[in-house]
């Protein structure tokens, strides 16, 4: 019996014959080249790997990223997932051509070879997934960036029992910090909440080991490479757990691509990739200098990217099919889009009620309230993709709002947006079904929601809410 953590949040795990590969971003970028594996993943690492089976935790291209799988592509690899209310997962995994997709529902476990999974959805709309993984050998929680709390988190401890290891993301993967409010020095995004959010996690699941997971990457692309400042790397997280007491019952233990356990052997650590954290500058500085025949190709196809009309077409056809009255309280609001770093610098003017966005001048976008500045290649991808929402988790976006009150009208945008993405809107009645249907295996994620809605309407942030269940069993 083995895990090895293979790059950011894959691990591949071992027994006997079988292997599970999980999440695979193995080569290059994600998120329009902002994101890279940190430290870079060694390549016999990936050629050697020959999995039975992959099981994606969830659609975010960190976890789902497309290069990876298709070198997958030519085996008779088995691809598992979890049954979602949309199917636009399991649809794009069929264009990619693979044949042998098991789509299992929240707590419906499955064996690979020898090797029992489980796994348990969580989020409204966008499900991510906690997984189980058991062997008659030891039990893993593999948490990644599911923010599985309350009723939801104590089902699995329940049913499963003691865990062995939990992993867990540790930094942020949103994109409120690229937020601000001009004049104010209002904290949009708690960076020590990630910190202590894996604390309260790992204190409330109790596992011997406690494994930082999924958040083991850097920013290269020359607009976001200041960013690194803001990654919570495992280190930091360990000297600021440290600093705080530590973890009640269990045992932190960095592990970075490469790094291993096995029942023979236990813990093979490499402790030389620590200098990637202790001497992070000197490292970054050389990995975007490694790749930078990559980032430069990538940097003119930028800048020679035009905004067409098509574009402009289909983001408001998106805007269109979220329902007038889930956009009531967008009224008589706009925001304006300041496109970047192609061609030519663009301005557009945004009306969600009128399902509207129109070219204007520089003037206009000025003086408005909500400012949104995206690269032209950003915008134009992530609409064609339809992933507008998506966009801002590469931080490359820059949100500026004028007072609070456009921040609260963003971010009911944005959730709509988030909704179009995930094919909530337009509302299907295949969609209000399988939601329902889903939810009978989960109704235990209602309570947790009903609890989070009564926190915030005592004001607490998101962040504060999720510290605030999590706390609550511990």
């Amino acid at each position: 019996m083995s895990f090895k953590i293979i790059s950011h949040a894959s691990v591949l795990i071992k027994y006997k014959s079988d292997e599970l590969l999980i999440d695979p971003w193995l080569v290059g970028s994600c998120y329009w080249r902002s994101w890279w594996n940190y430290p870079p993943v060694n390549k016999d690492i990936i050629d050697n790997l020959k999995p039975k089976a992959i099981y994606i935790t969830h659609v975010h291209w960190d976890h789902w990223h497309g290069p990876s799988l298709k070198r997958f592509l030519n085996s008779d690899i088995e691809i598992i997932t979890h049954d979602e209310p949309n199917k636009r997962s399991y649809r794009d995994l069929k264009k990619f051509g693979f044949n042998r997709i098991k789509v299992l529902k929240h707590g419906e476990s499955y064996n690979v070879g020898n090797i029992k999974i489980t796994p348990y959805q969580f989020g409204l709309f966008l499900n991510d997934s906690a997984l189980v993984v058991e062997t008659p050998e030891f039990k893993l929680l593999n948490a990644n960036d599911c923010k599985i709390a309350g009723a939801s988190l104590e089902q699995i401890k329940n049913v499963h029992g003691k865990f062995d290891f939990a992993m867990r993301s540790h930094s942020s993967a949103n994109d409120r910090v690229c937020y601000s409010i001009q004049g104010s020095d209002l904290v949009l995004d708690n960076p020590s909440h990630y910190t202590e959010a894996f604390r309260l996690f790992m204190d409330n699941v109790k596992p011997k080991y406690a494994i930082p997971f999924a958040s083991n990457h850097c920013h290269l692309h020359k607009q976001v490479f200041e960013t690194n400042d803001i990654i919570n790397d495992p280190f930091k997280l360990k000297n600021d757990l440290s600093k705080s007491g530590g973890l009640k019952e269990s045992q932190l233990k960095v592990m970075l691509s490469g790094d291993s356990w096995s029942k023979s052997q236990g813990f093979i650590i490499n402790n030389e990739n620590e200098k990637y954290f202790t001497e992070k500058e000197t490292h970054l500085m050389q990995y975007q200098s490694d790749v930078q025949e990559s980032l430069e190709k990538y940097y003119k196809l930028e800048s020679n990217t035009r905004l067409t009309s098509r574009t402009i077409k289909l983001f408001n056809q998106q805007l269109a099919s979220i329902p007038n009255l889930a956009k009531r309280n967008l009224k008589n609001w706009e925001f304006a889009i300041n496109i970047t770093g192609g061609k030519e610098e663009y301005y557009l003017k945004v009306n969600p009620c009128l399902s509207q966005s129109e070219l204007v001048n520089k003037e206009f976008f000025v003086s408005s309230g909500a400012k949104i500045i995206i690269p032209a290649g950003i915008f134009n991808s992530a609409v064609n993709q339809n992933m507008f929402h998506h966009s801002g988790i590469s931080k490359r976006n820059k949100y500026i709002f004028k007072d609070e009150f456009h921040l609260k009208k963003w971010e009911i945008m944005n959730a709509l947006l988030e909704k179009v993405e995930l094919e909530v809107f337009p509302l299907k009645t295949s969609y209000v079904k399988n939601i329902i249907l889903n939810y009978f295996r989960r109704w235990r994620e209602i309570y947790v929601y009903f609890q989070a809605y009564i926190l915030t309407r005592k004001g607490l942030k998101i962040y504060d809410v999720e510290e605030k269940i999590l706390s609550k069993n511990i």
